[in-house]
């Protein structure tokens, strides 16, 4: 008995362990791709929710791919991890789907809203007036 109640509770260690290691992957992205189109990041800080960067705002292109960029780093995780840790490509799957599902406040939507605003500036009744 002693043994089963050891072995589940290095599991859900590790399996958080590696949740919690996804996730600050994931905002690493969001990080590194902020820093390299030129936006300045202010901070960084936890919720109930998860991790979180407050950034300040930039053109709807930077911003489009800084929304993106948490997600694909979470594919390409998956992509290298597949055959060594189904348990951490699993997290990554989850964050990955997640995050790019238009719900308020996910990187899917700030992506999609990116999008919507590139495509009101680049249509020809904006550039008329």
């Amino acid at each position: 008995m002693n043994y089963l109640l050891t072995h589940w509770l290095l599991s859900l260690a590790g399996t958080m362990f590696l949740g919690i290691s996804a996730m600050v992957l994931h905002e690493f992205g969001h990080l590194a791709t902020s820093l390299m189109v030129g936006i300045k990041v202010k901070s960084l800080g936890m919720c109930m929710k998860g991790m979180y960067i407050v950034r300040e705002a930039g053109s709807p292109m930077k911003n489009l791919l800084v929304s993106l960029a948490g997600p694909l780093t979470n594919v390409a995780l998956i992509l290298l991890f597949w055959h060594v840790s189904p348990t951490f490509t699993l997290a990554n799957m989850c964050l990955a789907i997640c995050n790019l599902a238009p719900v308020r406040g996910s990187d899917g939507d700030r992506a999609w809203a990116c999008f919507e605003q590139m495509q009101r500036e680049s249509s020809p009744a904006t550039q008329l007036q």
